[in-house]
């Protein structure tokens, strides 16, 4: 996974908002408070958000996002936000860079994650590839991406706490990464499923995996009827395939995306909150359930078109994205103007699936 620059976060419709507890944290970090027990910290230059749940055995983080000292400033702002210190665990949902680089600011706890997290995790100091992203970050360079966007874009937000916030965050990144980066992987592991009880908390983690990432892990909570999909979907967006996943991926696994929500749909109510690792507005379960169409769908497209012999064009064609109504108003397009651009996103979709079923 490429280091993300701060215009992937506002490609994304991330708004950054300050609230009372921003103005006393060192990275105007923002809190959203759900219930007593449940909190979603936003923050860092790409808006990470960052759950937390307060248990009666103690607290629980979900993703650490990008360095230690920014994770630092996460674990902060819960510890004050639920006025108590008590961390038990901390999750990783998956092993993107910006939600396990600082998982050395929880070093001190049992830190859970899905087993391909840990093996990408005990890589990385070896690859040579996140070697240089580490020593070639420069915080210099991606501020001034940052101030160039937001000169075009929203010029006002430049004299704004949050603009400082982010450029204290880049900073912060900058210094982390030119240290040597320590990374502990998660020490608590699991394959398909994993329960854990807290007393008057359930937190639930089923493995999804190939889609958006390696470890794609979904959370539930039921006594809160909550659910984190991580980067799986979004409002107003048409979902994205990883296209560097689609040699890694195979039919099980996709068929095992299938049963997963399916399975979370059917512990799901109209009342069940949708929490993503990025956007602030909070989902239903009827876009669960689109996703989940659009997913079948686009599968079984594919699928029937390779058992007819089609050619990958023939495939596209018959898989236009106007006839998926739940996302034919939203925009085919994703990231323009960066090095993850995607011009035709249900044409990448269709390209993805076709190659899982090519190997």
């Amino acid at each position: 996974m490429k280091l993300k620059s701060p215009l992937i976060g506002l490609a994304l419709g991330a708004v950054l908002t300050i609230n009372s507890l921003a103005a006393v944290n060192e990275f105007g970090l923002d809190v959203l408070r759900l219930s007593p027990r449940v909190a979603v910290v936003y923050g860092d230059p790409w808006n990470n958000a960052i759950l937390a749940l307060a248990s009666s055995k103690g607290l629980v983080v979900v993703d650490s996002s990008w360095s230690k000292s920014v994770a630092l400033g996460f674990r902060e702002a819960v510890a004050t936000e639920f006025k108590r210190n008590d961390f038990i665990y901390l999750i990783n949902s998956h092993e993107h860079d910006d939600h396990i680089g600082g998982n050395a600011a929880y070093a001190d706890l049992p830190i859970i994650g899905h087993e391909s997290v840990r093996r990408a995790m005990l890589g990385m100091p070896a690859d040579p590839k996140k070697q240089a992203r580490w020593h070639d970050f420069s915080a210099t360079r991606e501020i001034a991406k940052m101030h160039d966007y937001y000169c075009k874009n929203s010029p006002a937000f430049l004299a704004t706490p949050g603009y400082a916030a982010a450029v204290k965050c880049f900073e912060a990144i900058d210094r982390d990464f030119h240290a040597a980066p320590d990374l502990p992987p998660p020490n608590i592991t699991f394959d398909r499923h994993l329960t854990l009880n807290l007393g008057d908390l359930t937190i639930r983690l089923v493995y999804f995996g190939g889609f958006h990432s390696l470890g794609d892990t979904i959370i539930s909570v039921p006594e809160e009827n909550l659910v984190m999909v991580g980067q799986l979907f979004f409002p107003q967006r048409i979902p994205i395939a990883s296209g560097s996943l689609a040699d890694t991926t195979t039919p099980a696994m996709v068929d095992n995306w299938f049963a997963v929500l399916r399975e979370v749909l059917a512990d799901a109510d109209e009342h069940t909150r949708f929490v993503t690792c990025s956007q602030r507005e909070l989902m239903h379960k009827g876009q669960c359930e689109q996703f989940l169409g659009y997913l079948e769908k686009m599968w079984h497209g594919v699928q029937r078109a390779k058992a007819e012999g089609q050619t990958l064009e023939q495939a596209r064609a018959a898989l236009p994205l106007k006839d998926f109504p739940a996302y034919a108003q939203f925009p085919n397009d994703s990231f323009l103007g960066t090095e993850w651009e995607i011009r035709d996103l249900q044409q990448h979709n269709v390209d993805f699936f076709w190659k899982v079923l090519s190997h």
